[in-house]
This record gives C-alpha cells, sequence and structure tokens, in this order.
C-alpha cells in the first residue's frame, strides 16, 4: 500500500473511532443532566401555578369574609335567630320543617313567600356584591344560627341548609371553619361551581353561615393558560381521585388522568416525575393546592352527588398537574448531538482527503535527500534540504543538515543574512503601523478608554495600575491624563480594594472579553463597561454612557407602577363610597332617636346612661363612615385659610390625644413648630383627622419606650418626590410625624395608602382606613406625601400649597334658641324611612310641625293641596324622579317656595342646578339629625 493511501486510512478510522466515543459520551452524560434539569422545571412551573391557584382561592375567602362582616348582614342574623331563639328544640326543628315543605312546593318564584326571603334588605345587598363583581358569583345566600334561610339572590332547591355537609362543615361544632364545597357541575347555573362557605360570628358565637358560589374556573384557567405557562407542555387541575377539574379543550370531571399520574395522587404526592404512555415517556409535575387540603380551621370536599350537582368531590384535594412529551424537552439537545456528528464527519472527510494530497507530496523529499547527497560529495556544503517533516524522512534531513553545518561552521550565507535583514524591516513597519492605527482609535473614539496592568503578589491579584488613557477618559471622569498615568487603581477610586479586580484578573487569565454594568455615583450616570486583553497582565476598558436609557426604563416602571396604583385606589374609593352611604342612612337612627328620646327622659332616670352610651356607640360608628366617605374623595370641599400650627396645637390639647398619651405612657409626644410657619387653604377637620391618624400610626408602631415627634416648617420644592414623576416647584406648608419604631418593609410600604390594609399587631385593633384617609385628603388638598423608612424608624411628610390669605376672624355661632320653631310648617322629603321619622321627629321637638313624603312624586302631590313654609328635600331617591327634579316641577306650581338640600352624598352639578332655581343652602348629613332655622 502506497504510504499516502495508508495514512489517509490511519486518519479516517482514527477520526471515526474518536468521533463515535466521544458523542457517545457526551449524550449519555448530557442526557442524564438535561433530564434532571427539566424534571425541576416541570415541577417548579407546577408549584408556581399551584401557589397563583392557592392565592386567588384565599382571596375568595378574604372578600367572602369582608361580605359576611358586614352589619347589614349580622344584624338580619340577629333578627333571624332572635326569631326562634324562643322556640323548644323540637318547635324550632317542626316549624324550619313546615316552612320547608311549602318552600318546595311553592314553584312560582314570584310568590310572596319567596319573595321574603329573595326580595329583601339583605338579598338586595347581596344582590349588588354579583353586579359589583360581575360574572363572578353563582348564588350567594344566608342562613342563621339553626341552618334556616334568612335571605338569597335566587330560589334556591331547599329552605332548611343545617342537615347539609356543607353547613356542618362550617359550622364545625361551634367552632367555625372556611369550608370549600367542591359541588362539580351544577345544572342550577350549567357550568362547574366552587361554594365557598364562611361561618359569621358575634364575639366568640357562630350566629350563622354564608354561602358563596364561585364561578371559580374562569379566574383558574387565566392562571393556568398565561402565556408563560405554555412551555411546550400541558396544564391541568385534577382531583386526588383522578378526575380532572379542568383541562383546555375538555368539559370539566369528564375525563381522568392517566394510571400512572393517578397513583402518585393516591398516596399524596407532589414532585415530579416520568412516565410511559402510548409507549412514549412524558415529564410529570405534580403540586397540591394548599387550601384544598383541609388543614385547621379549612374544610374542603363534598358528596359525590346531590339535588343539583353531579360528580361532586368525595373528600379530594386539588392538584396541578404539568406534562410534558420528553422528546420534546430533549430536541434541542438531541439536536445539537447531531449537528456535532456531522460537522465531525465534514472535517474528518476533510482531513482524510488533505493527507492523501500531502501523503503523495511527502514522498517527494527521498529524491531530494539522494541529490543532496550527491552535492554533498562534490563539495557544496551550502547546500539545504527541507527538515520540516515530523517523520523518519525529517529526522534524516536534520541529520544531513547538522553534518553539512558542521562542515560549514563559521561560513554564512551572505543570502541568508540579507534575507533575515529585509524581513525584520517588514515586521518592525507592520508593528509601526498596528500601534499608529491604535492610537487613532484610541484617541478618536467618543466612549471612554483606559489601559491597566494587574499587580500580582504570590500570584494572586493585588491592585491594578493605570498605563494610558483617551481623551474621553478624562471628560467622562473628571480628571486628567498626567494624574491618572501610574496610579493604582485603589488609590484612584479611594477603596480599600481596587473596584472590579475580579472580572479584571478573570478577563486577563482567560483572555475572553466581559461587558458588565455600573452605576457612578460622583457624576450620577450609568456605564456600560467593556473589558478586553491586551496581553500578559495587560487589558483594556471601554466605558460607554448608557444613563439616558436606563433613566427611560426607570421612568416606564414608575409611570406603569403609579397607573397601577391610582385604578386600584380608585375602585376601592368606589366600593367604600357606596358602603358609606348605606352605612350613613342605617346609623341615622343609631345617633338621632337616642337623641329624640334622651329629651323626655329626666336627668335621674336610669334609662339615661344605657341610652347615652347607645349615642355614643353610634357616633364612633359614624367616625368609621367619614373615613370611608374621605376614602371615597370629594369630601373636603369646604375650605378654608388655615395654619398647621393651629390644627397641631389643638390636637394636642384634645381628648383623643390625652387618652392616647394615657395608654401609651412609655411614648414621649415632642412638637417642634415653625412659628414663621406660612397659611394654606384646606380643610381643618381633614388635616386634624390625618395628623390623628399619622400619630396613632406611629404610636403603635413603637414596641418598648420610644418617641414621637410632630413638626411643621416651610420649604420650597424643586425636585421630585417619590412616587410622583411631576411636582409642582413652589413653597410649601410640610407637616412630618416621626418615630422610632421598627420601621415598614418595602414590601408593606408599597400597600400602606390601600383602603382595609392594616398590619395590626396582637392585640390592637385597626380599620384598614387611617393611611387610606390620609392620602386621599392629601390628594384632595392637592399635596404629596413622602415616606421615609429604615429600621431606625419611619417618617411620613405632608407637602400642602401656601397661601398668602389671612386666616378670617372667628364668628360667633347661633344660639341654640333661635332655632326654635313657632308652628311654621315643613315638609321631608325622604325615600328612607328612618330618615323621615328621625326628622319629622326633631323637628316636632323643636315646636314645628312635620310632614313626611317618601318620594318626589307625592312632593308634587302633596305641595298642590298644601301649602308648607319650608321643603327638606332628598337630592338622590332611586325610586321616581330625583330632588332637583322635584323642585323644579314643584317652583311651577307655587312660584318662590323655599327648600334646602339635605343627603349623605357629596355636593354634585344636581345640587347646584337646584340652587340655582331658588333652593337654599346644602346640607350634608353624616348620620347625624336635622337643624332646621325656618326663619
Amino acid at each position: 500500500m502506497k504510504f499516502s493511501n495508508k495514512l489517509s486510512f490511519v486518519i479516517l478510522a482514527t477520526g471515526l473511532i474518536v468521533l463515535t466515543i466521544s458523542s457517545f459520551t457526551l449524550y449519555n452524560f448530557s442526557h442524564n443532566s438535561i433530564v434532571k434539569s427539566q424534571l425541576m422545571v416541570t415541577k417548579s412551573i407546577a408549584d408556581e401555578v399551584s401557589g397563583d391557584i392557592d392565592l386567588l382561592l384565599f382571596e375568595k375567602v378574604k372578600t367572602a369574609l369582608t361580605l359576611a362582616n358586614t352589619p347589614i348582614i349580622k344584624k338580619a342574623l340577629e333578627t333571624s335567630n332572635l326569631s326562634y331563639s324562643d322556640l323548644s328544640a323540637e318547635k324550632r326543628k317542626e316549624s324550619i320543617k313546615r316552612l320547608n315543605e311549602k318552600w318546595i312546593a311553592t314553584k312560582d318564584p314570584a310568590d310572596n313567600f319567596i319573595l321574603k326571603f329573595t326580595d329583601n334588605k339583605v338579598s338586595d345587598f347581596l344582590k349588588n356584591q354579583q353586579r359589583i363583581l360581575k360574572g363572578e358569583y353563582g348564588e350567594i345566600f344566608l342562613t342563621n344560627k339553626f341552618g334556616a334561610l334568612v335571605a338569597s339572590t335566587a330560589k334556591l332547591s331547599t329552605l332548611a341548609h343545617g342537615h347539609k355537609y356543607w353547613w356542618l362543615g362550617s359550622y364545625n361544632n361551634g367552632e367555625g371553619a372556611i369550608f370549600f364545597d367542591d359541588r362539580g357541575y351544577d345544572d342550577s347555573v350549567g357550568g362547574y361551581v366552587l361554594g365557598l362557605v364562611v361561618p359569621i360570628r358575634k364575639g366568640m358565637e357562630i350566629i350563622g353561615v354564608l354561602k358563596c358560589n364561585l364561578n371559580i374556573l374562569g379566574s383558574i384557567s387565566e392562571l393556568m393558560f398565561d402565556e408563560k405557562n405554555q412551555l411546550l407542555g400541558k396544564l391541568k387541575l385534577v382531583r386526588s381521585g383522578g378526575m380532572v377539574v379542568f383541562e383546555k379543550g375538555f368539559e370539566p370531571l369528564s375525563t381522568q388522568v392517566h394510571g400512572s399520574i393517578f397513583e402518585k395522587l393516591k398516596n399524596k404526592k407532589s414532585g415530579s416525575f416520568i412516565i410511559n404512555d402510548s409507549g412514549e415517556k412524558v415529564i410529570v409535575g405534580c403540586s397540591e393546592i394548599e387550601l384544598t387540603k383541609g388543614g385547621e380551621g379549612y374544610g374542603f370536599g363534598g358528596t359525590f352527588e346531590s339535588i343539583d350537582h353531579k360528580k361532586g368531590n368525595t373528600g379530594e384535594s386539588w392538584y396541578v398537574v404539568y406534562s410534558r412529551q420528553m422528546s420534546a424537552a430533549l430536541m434541542p439537545f438531541t439536536q445539537s448531538i447531531k449537528t456535532i456528528i456531522l460537522i465531525g464527519i465534514a472535517i474528518i472527510l476533510i482531513l482524510v482527503l488533505v493527507s492523501y494530497l500531502f501523503g503523495r507530496k511527502i514522498a517527494k523529499p527521498l529524491a531530494v535527500l539522494n541529490k543532496a547527497t550527491e552535492k554533498i560529495g562534490k563539495g557544496d556544503f551550502e547546500y539545504r534540504i527541507d527538515e520540516r517533516r515530523k517523520d523518519e524522512f525529517g529526522a534524516l534531513a536534520r541529520s544531513f543538515n547538522s553534518m553539512a553545518g558542521k562542515l560549514q561552521e563559521t561560513t554564512t550565507s551572505i543570502v541568508e543574512l540579507e534575507h533575515e535583514i529585509t524581513e525584520r524591516k517588514q515586521a518592525e513597519e507592520e508593528l509601526r503601523e498596528s500601534e499608529e492605527k491604535y492610537r487613532s482609535l484610541f484617541t478618536s473614539t467618543n466612549d471612554g478608554a483606559c489601559v491597566h496592568e494587574l499587580i500580582y503578589k504570590n500570584d494572586k491579584p493585588l491592585d491594578y495600575r493605570i498605563s494610558d488613557v483617551n481623551p474621553r477618559y478624562e471628560s467622562i471622569i473628571g480628571v486628567k491624563r498626567d494624574d491618572v498615568i501610574g496610579v493604582l487603581g485603589s488609590e484612584l477610586y479611594g477603596s480599600g480594594e481596587a473596584p472590579y479586580l475580579n472580572i479584571y484578573a478573570d478577563v486577563v487569565k482567560t483572555g475572553r472579553s466581559k461587558s458588565f454594568e455600573t452605576y457612578f455615583a460622583p457624576m450620577g450616570k450609568y456605564f456600560l463597561i467593556s473589558v478586553f486583553s491586551t496581553g500578559a497582565h495587560k487589558f483594556a476598558t471601554v466605558f460607554q454612557d448608557i444613563t439616558d436609557s436606563k433613566r427611560a426604563k426607570k421612568d416606564k416602571r414608575r409611570l406603569e407602577d403609579k397607573l397601577h396604583r391610582a385604578q386600584k385606589m380608585e375602585s376601592l374609593g368606589l366600593m367604600a363610597g357606596g358602603i358609606a352611604h348605606d352605612l350613613n342612612n342605617i346609623l341615622s337612627g343609631l345617633v338621632s332617636y337616642p337623641e329624640l328620646l334622651l329629651l323626655d327622659i329626666p336627668v335621674d332616670s336610669p334609662m339615661r346612661k344605657p341610652m347615652e352610651t347607645i349615642k355614643k356607640s353610634g357616633m364612633r360608628a359614624v367616625d368609621v363612615v367619614s373615613d370611608l366617605i374621605t376614602i371615597a374623595r370629594g369630601v373636603a370641599t369646604v375650605k378654608e385659610v388655615l395654619n398647621l400650627n393651629t390644627i397641631v396645637t389643638e390636637y394636642l390639647g384634645s381628648a383623643e390625644h390625652q387618652k392616647l398619651e394615657r395608654t401609651h405612657s412609655f411614648i414621649d409626644f415632642k412638637a417642634e413648630l415653625n412659628p414663621d410657619l406660612l397659611n394654606l387653604n384646606g380643610s381643618s377637620t381633614h388635616i386634624n383627622k390625618t395628623l390623628m391618624n399619622l400619630v396613632v400610626n406611629a404610636s403603635e408602631a413603637i414596641e418598648g419606650t420610644g418617641t414621637v415627634t410632630i413638626s411643621t416648617t416651610n420649604r420650597y420644592l424643586d425636585e421630585p418626590l417619590k412616587g410622583y414623576e411631576d411636582v409642582r416647584i413652589g413653597e410649601y406648608a410640610v407637616l412630618s410625624v416621626s418615630d422610632d419604631g421598627s420601621g415598614i418593609s418595602s414590601e408593606d410600604l408599597e400597600k400602606i395608602f390601600e383602603p382595609f390594609y392594616t398590619k395590626k399587631v396582637m392585640g390592637r385593633s385597626g380599620t384598614g382606613l387611617g393611611l387610606a384617609v390620609v392620602w386621599n385628603s392629601v390628594q384632595d388638598h392637592n399635596g404629596y406625601i413622602d415616606v421615609k423608612s429604615s429600621e431606625e424608624g419611619t417618617v411620613f411628610e405632608l407637602y400642602f400649597r401656601l397661601t398668602r390669605d389671612q386666616i378670617a376672624e372667628d364668628t360667633e355661632d347661633v344660639p341654640a334658641a333661635e332655632y326654635q320653631g313657632h308652628g311654621e310648617k315643613i315638609l321631608v322629603v325622604d325615600d328612607e324611612e328612618n330618615q323621615r321619622e328621625i326628622a319629622c321627629g326633631m323637628l316636632t321637638k323643636l315646636g314645628y310641625i312635620a310632614e313626611a313624603v317618601s318620594s318626589g312624586e307625592e312632593a308634587i302631590e302633596y305641595v298642590k293641596k298644601n301649602p308648607v313654609d319650608l321643603i327638606v328635600l332628598d337630592m338622590v331617591m332611586p325610586k321616581g324622579i330625583n330632588g332637583r327634579k322635584t323642585y323644579e316641577e314643584i317652583i311651577k306650581i307655587r312660584p318662590g317656595q323655599k327648600a334646602i338640600i339635605a343627603s349623605g352624598h357629596a355636593k354634585t352639578k344636581e345640587v347646584d342646578l337646584a340652587q340655582e332655581l331658588g333652593a337654599g343652602k346644602y346640607i350634608r348629613v353624616y348620620a347625624s339629625y336635622y337643624v332646621i332655622n325656618c326663619t
């Protein structure tokens, strides 16, 4: 076999063997690692979705508990329980049974017996929740502590519920528990329903049970099929019994999970594993949803089949199952192996071809060697042959040339010497041109550039010295070139260790370039720094200014956060406003009826003190309503010129603050007031409430001894505040409340101004409205809030725009005797019966003749037949025409008729229109009574 053929065969065989062994080893080693990685990824996705569903269910629980503990529901339960309490257990059971039989027998939902439960105040309240959270609820219904129906949003199959598993599960032998009724497919709504059952307590006693049927799968599907979860796999929500609760493209509970998965679920095992499905391997991750386990205080389950639903839960928890085809998961890896093999084969073939061509060429030196021997034999000692080969021919050539050299010894070829000189000059010229190009680029680039040399000690990088900088570096860093050449990195940056030393040392060691971002505080700029190795122990850095792009991203994120927060505060404010209006009407009786009764109860009567206690309790509830109305915005409409020093001084002398000092005797309350503080336009009532809330919160933040400081000052604001992308430049009066408590975490700091959000510790009460009131009051004053918090304490700074106007002089209060009537006739128009009774009772006590009607239409008919001296007119009446339209029709009948507007709502455009027609002052009623001067 020819030498060239033999060489090609050896290279081909060796290459194929090495490629086969390398590919096989790489596949086995990497395959196991990738499978383990995919198992972890699959489990983490299942855990993440499971956690999201758990959080969703917990949010539903909080909403249901908030709904269940509203005053209107508790009052209805107390009334219902009282009606059954006088009966013996046997008679009560018989009474509920009779009502239940009548309920079942009555098929017409419009029957008066049915409407008694489906068309009352409580059922209207529950229906309103359905409208607020449209599409989220099916039926919502309320039962008393004996299981009898109190109110429902629709006709149910039964009236008695005390024997049902979900009612017993929530009542929990009087202990109470949150119970999830996994109803399965519910014929009453034509879909999948999860019943959420919560106990309602008064003190430690359970007084009733509220059940909300949730259309849950819509919310769950949004979580499960978010784009980030569609990673080459399938997500399912399943019961531990194997039935699929939800899978995209399938009807709920119509399919079962694979048998291998079922075995894992049956044994209560979460995690990831591999199964065989129809001959193909599948990676599966399972994660159990915490709230469906039925832990302490929670229950989860149902019956397999009941009157109106099928395939109910038999006590099984829920799992999120995420599955991926093994082949799909490994596809990138297998494609890489195939590519490596193809490239390897191509390289081997190229090497074989090259070796064949060179093999033929290598045989030629034998002839050359023969010729050289002849030359030396003839005395030509300068003759040399090529000795670069690595085989026997190369060794023979080297021996031959060595022999010729020794013969020639000191003889040097002039031609070779001249050739060497020429090559050296050419290399030096190329080096000079390269350095000129480098220097031109180094000097003219728009980015800062710097050359360094690493300093080592015992082979460990210790520091680096600056060798050169370009002009742009001088302008960026602000130092001259001559002042930094030869300076150590640690000296230049004034630090114990040179910055980024590990990064620079790694670049020099590996020769691989690196880039990273950093913030240079003295200039307030961000830089992208690129690092390159330039030789032994040397490296270069290039500084690129990226400040604008970084700030643009931060500005965009801040605007998005502010929009999200504003939308959330608006929706919560609307809800708070609605609740406040309903509570306002309810509380009016609680405050005003005791006031009427106290006018007739003698001072020494034993009934007087209980009645005053009832009135006092009602007024405390009025404070909460006031907070809710503040959250709903638009309440600080009456503003005056005032001074923060006056408000702080009055608050520190108030009974509320003196009580706070008694209960927090371990806290030192300090005031640091600027005597030259300027005035502002605002509502003293709301700023006083704001100050009180901040001081109370600061006191609650201190464990043990501490100090709460209230201060005021004038400040010129010309820079942004956290949370505001634009702040009006100008003068502000600043109210500051600081404490030396434990501070607020960054996570809580984002939520502290949300209504109903509270982190009160055990033993301390709170409505979660305090800081929401602060936020909305400051917003109504077009001001700003700056909060700074750390482990050393928290500072709230409130900024209010100044005014140069002076505070008006105090006006004398009108004596109470001037409100006394002398038989003038007043007509009260209000759709709320309680409000009518209260107003008429109070007016009668004051010496007026009072009549009342419930609508605008009735008022018009009354005035046609009966002249009156004054009309007290409610502006918002849900049924029929409103107050403005009523007054417009009345003055057509009786031009110049006197009227005033009284309402629990904020002043609106309709009120302004009524006043333009001739109506008098607008009275805002806060669960209180009317005081009217008819003169």
